[in-house]
């Protein structure tokens, strides 16, 4: 997907799971499921560990966003998506 369709995509909404998975939907009628499993591994998003934090998360229509500043932006979805 090209950097500038991104930019015009909006998140909808964020479903987490209890198998530590994220599913972003967009105003495009699109959605992406993300394994967080490894990322929960790193400094930056161990404190999703806690899985009433992870069970919490919110949009802004161009990031998901959690308690404490822990963010995804678009296109960093889009990068985890394609791995």
């Amino acid at each position: 997907m090209e950097t500038k369709g991104m930019l015009k995509m909006k998140i909808l909404r964020v479903v987490p799971d209890n198998r530590q998975y994220i599913t972003a939907y967009f105003d495009n009628n699109h959605s992406i499921k993300i394994d967080m499993k490894d990322k929960l591994q790193t400094a930056r998003f161990s404190n999703l560990r806690n899985m009433e934090l992870f069970m919490a998360p919110k949009t802004d229509g161009r990031a998901i966003l959690w308690s404490g500043g822990i963010s995804i932006g678009i296109s960093e979805l889009m990068e985890m998506a394609s791995r």
